[in-house]
């Protein structure tokens, strides 16, 4: 049985606070009442507060795909949905998703919608995550929606270990070619003098260069820095055409699940839009929001916006005259996925040439920096 921290006034009128035991937050805030204290505030002692789980964020793309995949496997027996969540909850390694596999089973085996239960854990259910799993209770078919939540989640895991790997080689070298000015600086002198393989001045330009990479890269792991990077990068012509993509993608594959799932469309699109990053789409989307409710077709609504492509407009309107627009937003999903595997190799090479011409710098200087420190002391020996 829980406890629970409580604030009230009691039957003198002065305020008290306390621990009370109960099986609920219903259950404390009626046995407070019953001691003739009225509750001002009723909260479970050892809940995580949002914002304040244990950890450096909240649960990993790839964690959350494993568990959408174990959970869409179980939805498809007969097993009770609260049983489900205690069973992910032994599964499950680690902390955060066990802890909230284990209050969302509490709060359904009392009562509580399974969609309300969820949101008491936001740092590893997201509001998008859980409007698609009431949207596949609502219509009957949560074994499907929460298999299709797995693969988007499993695509997005993909997608960034594809990034990583790709970006690793290019950050390797940096980090050597940073080692390299710092060794080359310590390294003891030969011939019992000291030769200054590195000048002070190029030694400080040379921290300098490297103190700003790191400054930026710290700086654009924090949100005021992502934002900025975010707009920045949507302005630069290769970068911003991936994420664009990347945003198209996210959103028809969202969009086409809501549809298959019987969401309607105005919903499926307020829910989709969630997962934008871009605000000029975002914005297009309530406008076709607001060009539907004016009596609009789909099609007719996205060309009205004049940003999204020809080609993902021309999909959707054979859909919607073949009555299988989800079908042609999820073949639009997978062609932005190819699309986005192109542009990454391109992007990638871009960075290979621009870290090969950084390392090269780095070694032309030091060079040339030893080279004129060997011959001053030549010359003070020829002194």
């Amino acid at each position: 049985m829980p406890d629970f921290r409580y604030e009230g006034i009691n039957r003198s009128g002065k305020k008290e606070r306390g621990v009370i035991a109960a099986n609920h937050l219903h259950g404390a805030a009626a046995a407070l009442r019953e001691k003739g204290i009225v509750p001002l505030s009723v909260k479970e002692k050892n809940a995580l507060r949002p914002g304040t789980a244990p950890g450096f964020g909240s649960v990993t793309v790839q964690r959350l795909a494993e568990f959408t995949r174990k959970f869409a496997v179980l939805t498809k027996t007969d097993i009770p949905i609260s049983e489900i969540f205690e069973i992910l909850a032994e599964e499950d390694e680690g902390f955060l998703l066990p802890e909230a596999s284990k209050h969302v089973a509490r709060e359904i085996s009392l009562g509580a919608p399974l969609g309300k239960a969820m949101s008491g854990r936001p740092r590893v259910f997201s509001p998008l995550y859980i409007r698609m799993i009431e949207a596949g209770m609502n219509s009957g078919t949560l074994d499907l929606v929460a298999e299709n939540l797995a693969k988007v989640y499993e695509a997005e895991t993909e997608l960034r270990k594809q990034m990583i790997s790709k970006l690793t080689y290019p950050a390797i070298l940096l980090v050597l070619c940073f080692a390299l000015t710092v060794v080359l600086k310590l390294i003891p002198g030969y011939f019992g003098a000291d030769i200054t393989f590195i000048s002070n001045e190029l030694f400080a330009l040379m921290m300098m260069f490297w103190l700003t990479i790191v400054g930026l890269v710290i700086f654009g792991m924090t949100r005021p820095g992502y934002r900025i990077y975010r707009e920045i990068g949507l302005r630069i012509p290769i970068i911003g055409t991936l994420m664009r993509n990347i945003n198209l993608g996210r959103f028809c594959r969202i969009f086409g699940l809501q549809y298959a799932a019987g969401v309607p469309v105005l919903e499926g699109l307020e829910v989709s839009k969630q997962v934008l990053q871009d605000g000029n789409l975002s914005k297009a989307v309530d406008n076709i929001q607001k060009r539907i409710s004016g009596g609009m077709d789909l099609r007719e609504a996205m060309i009205a916006t004049r940003i999204f492509p020809g080609r993902m407009v021309s999909m959707i309107g054979t859909g919607e005259r073949a009555g299988g627009v989800d079908k042609m937003l999820e073949k639009l999903a997978e062609y932005y996925d190819l699309d986005i595997q192109t542009q990454t190799t391109i992007l990638t090479t871009i960075m290979y040439f621009v870290v090969y011409m950084t390392v090269a710098f780095t070694v032309i200087a030091v060079v040339i920096s030893a080279w004129k420190g060997y011959f001053s002391i030549y010359d003070q020996f020829l002194e």
